[in-house]
């Protein structure tokens, strides 16, 4: 009769499954690890890429700062004179080229133009926590703030704006202020570069008196009043400007000092 032997399977001690199980978890805890070094590397290097587009942006910003400073104080010192002009003197007795350019100026509604998509991008991705030290990421929100109350008093000035050319349509020809647009000396860009022609073409329509609409003394009053307005309220939008200009300033250090950007 044959017989069947059954193989000996040698039974396992708790050191060899000990030893086993820490393999296992070494393994999966060194995976946790390399994939969070991984993701750390990934974000640290993305908080620069990221960075280092907000540095453009600020610079681009603080550029058009120094415009907008520019032009809300020749919008500013516009409606103080033309003010003046109307409470101190016959309107029949003034060169009305004189109201037309003062106007001209005083009556621009002016909206300051940000760079704001990278800021946005990091804060909908949630990406901002990431961006420098805490000191840096105060800075951009503060800048951002700023931002906002900027913008809601734009809208404000806006409205004022929009009811003073009703009024001005009233009292004033707009085809000489088109006159004043091709005039290189009276323009409103910054940046151009004037000769003593052009000098002498806006001190010759200063001095000519060009027909008005009405003489009315109720409603250049109302005029006057809101070219007041509207100096003290490009006052008070400037202080803001000014206090964005200096934070924008502060998160530029900031974040080229953390990242060591020239």
């Amino acid at each position: 009769m044959e017989v069947h032997h059954h193989p000996h399977v040698e039974k396992k001690g708790f050191k060899e499954y000990f030893l086993e199980f820490l393999m296992i978890f070494l393994a999966v805890t060194l995976g946790f690890i390399a994939e969070n070094i991984r993701e750390k590397i990934n974000e640290k290097q993305n908080a620069k890429d990221y960075a280092k587009l907000l540095v453009n942006d600020l610079k681009t910003d603080l550029a058009e700062f120094n415009r907008t400073d520019h032009v809300l104080n020749r919008i500013i010192d516009a409606g103080d004179s033309l003010s003046e002009l109307i409470r101190s003197n016959d309107i029949k007795k003034i060169p009305s080229g004189k109201l037309y350019y003062y106007e001209y100026w005083s009556g621009w509604q002016w909206r300051v133009t940000t760079r704001d998509a990278t800021l946005k991008q990091l804060e909908n991705s949630g990406a901002l926590r990431y961006l420098g030290n805490v000191y840096s990421v105060k800075k951009i929100l503060d800048y951002e703030e700023t931002l906002k109350i900027i913008s809601v008093l734009e809208d404000g000035i806006d409205l004022q704006k929009n009811d003073n050319w009703n009024l001005v349509q009233k009292v004033f020809d707009g085809s000489h202020f088109n006159t004043i647009q091709m005039i290189r000396a009276a323009g409103r860009d910054s940046a151009s570069q004037t000769s003593q022609a052009d000098e002498g073409l806006l001190n010759s329509f200063l001095t000519t008196n060009y027909p008005l609409l009405t003489y009315d003394k109720n409603i250049w009053m109302e005029l006057s009043n809101r070219a007041l307005t509207s100096s003290g309220e490009y006052r008070t939008l400037l202080r803001a400007v000014n206090m964005a200009k200096k934070q924008a300033e502060e998160a530029l250090e900031a974040l080229k000092e953390e990242y060591h950007f020239i």
